[in-house]
């Protein structure tokens, strides 16, 4: 349900059209949850069913505009509020991580190279943009705090794999 809510949470500042909505959704959270567009327009007709967004003009070529309902700052409450996270994601690079140790050496530190230079362009750049964000946004601006999250994970991640790195080459 996380796609649900993170929609609801995206199109929660005012009305926006479908494809505006999957701009900004790909803007704000895919450092956290990815969805392509398709999903985006599929979970956007199933909130308007279920009556947490409503239609509520049609623009030019036939763009329709979408606002949050009450019902829907309702349920996007209770998700946040009351709901218990799902902890059982799944995440390949944690995987990965865990499975390092069935390589030998060689491999292992090159699967450990990798992913650092991955990770550590990621941080870069990540940095790079939470300070140019940091100059137009709010501190405590949802997409701040999401990707100052995000940038704290690669942090530690990176930690990790220098740990990983010393304990395989002892």
């Amino acid at each position: 349900m996380s796609l649900r809510h993170a929609v609801l949470a995206t199109l929660l500042p005012g009305p926006q059209s479908g494809y505006d909505l999957a701009k900004k959704f790909d803007d704000v959270m895919r450092p956290v949850w990815y969805a392509r567009r398709n999903q985006m327009y599929g979970e956007l007709a199933k909130l308007t069913e279920a009556g947490f967004a409503e239609e509520v003009a049609e623009g030019a070529r036939g763009r329709r505009v979408y606002v949050v309902t009450p019902a829907g700052r309702a349920e996007l409450r209770r998700w946040l509020v009351d709901a218990e996270p799902d902890r059982t994601g799944r995440d390949e690079t944690m995987l990965r991580a865990f499975l390092v140790s069935t390589l030998d050496k060689e491999d292992a530190l090159a699967v450990l190279d990798r992913e650092e230079e991955v990770l550590g362009t990621e941080l870069r750049q990540l940095r790079a943009y939470l300070i140019e964000l940091a100059e137009v946004e709010a501190p405590t601006d949802p997409k701040a705090l999401g990707l100052d999250l995000r940038a704290r994970m690669l942090a530690a991640m990176l930690g990790w794999i220098a740990e990983a790195r010393r304990r395989i080459n002892e």
